[in-house]
């Protein structure tokens, strides 16, 4: 779920490709557009990350791998459903792909009318001043019910029933943040800039590891510690090293080369430093970067990926 003030700041776009939809007077598709191809690709690999290293995390629940979306985010509602091909406010904003809402037979654009049976039409739409309220109760039910019975019930606009199964994964949250450039992390949330995301070049594995940095933040509760340090510039440097280290166990486990930490440190973070620049709560990027390949070292003379015992904490 892409936060933003309005989700489309410029109505006619989405009238435009409701007029796109029209053949003859016929519906022939729902499209995807580039902001939800950059949620679903975002969600896919933090899907990974979280259900990989599940076992390891201090704090999980089982989910779904769907997000939900809702028409009041955008400029024009009516205009969003009739773009979409919706029936109603609420429908799959992105999904990831190797979950279980996908295995289900579940795609974007579909209407969610009911959560478990819960008509989501009787939920009041939200104000102009608070435009994604809405939209967080419904995740919401659909996420605590997946985490309560393992599974969730969704019946769509077109009155199918469809049961999605839930599986375990670290307790974690990651939204796309569109238009700004930055990642970051609080607590359990996670939030990705699309120019940022921009600035992975489209390359995967550098993305994971921007995501993999955060969530080590998540996993390791380093919010609790920056505020114990009181604002400390040298314990907001432990943290970010500890994540830089961390992110390559989370990458390994999914599948995803660990090496990429250190391409984005020599990518992404280089051109954000520029040459000589030195950060005082992050450190320089070459630094960053010989830390995280000792620690490539260390996982690769571990015995397995279970960093819960392995990874050794700095802020300890």
């Amino acid at each position: 779920m892409t936060r933003n003030a309005v989700r489309r700041a410029i109505a006619w776009i989405v009238a435009l490709a409701a007029a796109q939809l029209l053949v003859n007077g016929t519906a022939i598709a729902q499209p995807v557009d580039d902001l939800e191809r950059d949620d679903s690709l975002v969600l896919s690999i933090a899907w990974r990350l979280q259900t990989a290293n599940a076992a390891y995390c201090a704090r999980t629940t089982t989910a779904t791998g769907i997000q939900l979306q809702d028409t009041a985010v955008f400029a024009d509602p009516a205009a969003a459903r009739a773009a979409y091909g919706l029936s109603g406010d609420i429908f799959i904003g992105a999904l990831a792909l190797t979950g279980p809402g996908t295995a289900a037979g579940l795609t974007v654009n579909t209407t969610v009318a009911a959560i478990d049976g819960k008509p989501l039409a009787a939920i009041p739409a939200p104000s102009p001043r608070t435009p994604f309220a809405r939209l967080a109760r419904v995740q919401a039910m659909l996420d605590d019910a997946s985490a309560r019975d393992g599974a969730v019930i969704l019946t769509t606009g077109d009155g199918r029933v469809i049961p999605v199964s839930a599986i375990p994964a670290c307790h974690v949250t990651v939204e796309v943040d569109d238009g700004r450039n930055y990642a970051r992390s609080v607590r359990d949330e996670i939030w990705i800039g699309r120019r940022h995301i921009a600035e992975t070049g489209g390359d995967h594995d550098l993305l994971a590891a921007m995501i993999a940095h955060e969530m080590a933040h998540a996993v390791l509760d380093h919010q609790a510690i920056l505020i114990a340090g009181h604002g400390s510039t040298a314990v907001a440097l432990h943290t970010e090293h500890e994540a830089d280290r961390l992110s390559v166990w989370l990458l390994a486990n999914a599948g995803f080369p660990p090496e990429a930490a250190i391409n984005y440190q020599r990518t992404v973070m280089a051109r954000h430093q520029g040459f000589l620049a030195i950060d005082p709560t992050h450190g320089n990027w070459r630094e960053r970067a010989r830390i995280i390949a000792d620690e490539r070292a260390a996982l690769m003379a571990a015995p397995d990926g279970d960093w819960a015992h392995h990874f050794r904490r700095e802020t300890e």
